[in-house]
């Protein structure tokens, strides 16, 4: 009896060339292009077919567009809600990709004392608003590195912004300035998350960006805050010089292991202040989409939803940036922020203050100087401007 010879067949690699969103959703929130198509009474189900069979969104995407769509309606806009941001912007050391003003602790120590000073006084400004336009502060977040100050400062600062009901969040941009007393005050000002701009945990990496550091040497720091019982956010960015899939699942699997509950994939976006020339090449176009697209898989084969999603280099690749949760662990900051749905008061160099009216769906900005110096120099100024921005 003749044996038929079935010949194999070898699936064609996806083409990574096609915008997955279609030029329809070419856009900084695409979600907001298919929120016009969900129908009354309608499935989200039904959407993501529809996108899919009439829209001709790759159905990987449509999926994911209509997973954050869900979280973008669960959001109250109330333009009485408010998010408050205070920077602290000191460092041990410059990352060699970030555009930021940051400043080393040991080259500005005189700076240092005059810096908090300003701050306290802009921060107690701050208050005097929130009071008048009866604002409610929904989430603070202290970005920069808060822990780097010295304990005195980091509870002379934590204890002007105590406002009820609000969600506490703590930027780290470095492990080591993590110590158990610093943890304890933490604690005791009712903070309830830190937010680690890890980037990747990848030695060679963060070598090249001037990381002074290997995780084996921070591991303890990030036990540390898990003892403590801190909500863990860990940000992450896909695409980081030449990580491509493996190093990003290892990164994840790394953040899953340290108990984040939110892991927040920026594709090759720094959130901290990085402002990168977008990419032109489609070569790699196509692979920052296919590496979007298996860190994508990987998140949802975890457990992981999403929470909020936005596009950058959206008239090249339109790459998308998403946040990931675990069972709402979400942070009510970074989602706030990355839909752009609440007022923003910033304190300190580089704050910006926004004022949004979801009813009208304007947005109006105004941003603190960059430059240390200029900002303690110039506090007085700057107070004044922050008071007529805001009335």
């Amino acid at each position: 009896m003749t044996r038929l010879r079935i010949p194999r067949v070898v699936p064609k690699p996806k083409d990574y060339s096609k915008l997955p969103w279609t030029e329809e959703f070419r856009d900084k929130f695409p979600t907001r292009k298919a929120e016009k198509y969900f129908a009354e009474n309608m499935k989200y189900d039904d959407l993501s077919d529809f996108l899919f069979a009439e829209k001709h969104v790759d159905f990987r995407k449509a999926g994911l567009l209509v997973d954050a769509l869900k979280a973008d309606k669960g959001i109250v806009r109330n333009d009485n809600e408010i998010l408050l941001t205070i920077n602290l912007p000191f460092c041990e050391w410059r990352c060699v990709n970030c555009k930021r003003n940051m400043y080393q602790r040991s080259k500005c120590l005189d700076a240092y004392m005059y810096y908090i000073d300003a701050l306290i006084k802009e921060i107690q400004l701050t208050r005097e608003i929130i009071a008048k336009k009866c604002y409610i502060v929904k989430a603070i977040c202290y970005t920069g590195n808060l822990l780097a100050l010295d304990v005195p400062e980091l509870e002379r600062v934590l204890s002007q912004c105590t406002y009820s009901l609000s969600e506490i969040n703590v930027e780290l941009g470095n492990p080591k300035f993590v110590t158990r007393e610093k943890l304890e005050i933490l604690k005791k000002y009712n903070v309830s998350r830190i937010i680690v701009n890890a980037l990747t945990f990848n030695t060679v990496t963060l070598r090249k960006l001037c990381r002074r550091y290997e995780f084996k040497d921070v591991y303890a720091f990030y036990k540390m805050i898990a003892e403590f019982g801190f909500e863990l956010s860990i940000e992450l960015c896909a695409g980081l010089l030449n990580e491509r899939e493996l190093q990003l699942k290892r990164n994840i699997k790394l953040a899953v292991e340290l108990g984040a509950t939110c892991i927040d994939l920026y594709s090759r976006f720094c959130p901290m202040g990085n402002n990168l020339e977008p990419i032109t090449n489609q070569n790699a176009i196509n692979e920052q989409r296919k590496i979007l697209e298996e860190a994508g898989n990987f998140m949802k084969s975890i457990g992981f939803k999403p929470y909020f999603l936005f596009c950058t280099e959206v008239e090249n690749g339109c790459f998308e940036n998403v946040g990931y949760t675990l069972a709402n662990k979400k942070s009510k900051f970074i989602e706030d922020k990355s839909w752009e749905v609440s007022t923003i008061i910033g304190c300190g160099t580089s704050a910006q203050n926004v004022i949004v009216k979801n009813l009208h769906n304007t947005r109006k900005t105004q941003s603190n100087t960059y430059d240390l110096g200029q900002y303690v120099f110039g506090i007085e100024q700057i107070l004044e401007q922050k008071r007529r921005f805001f009335e």
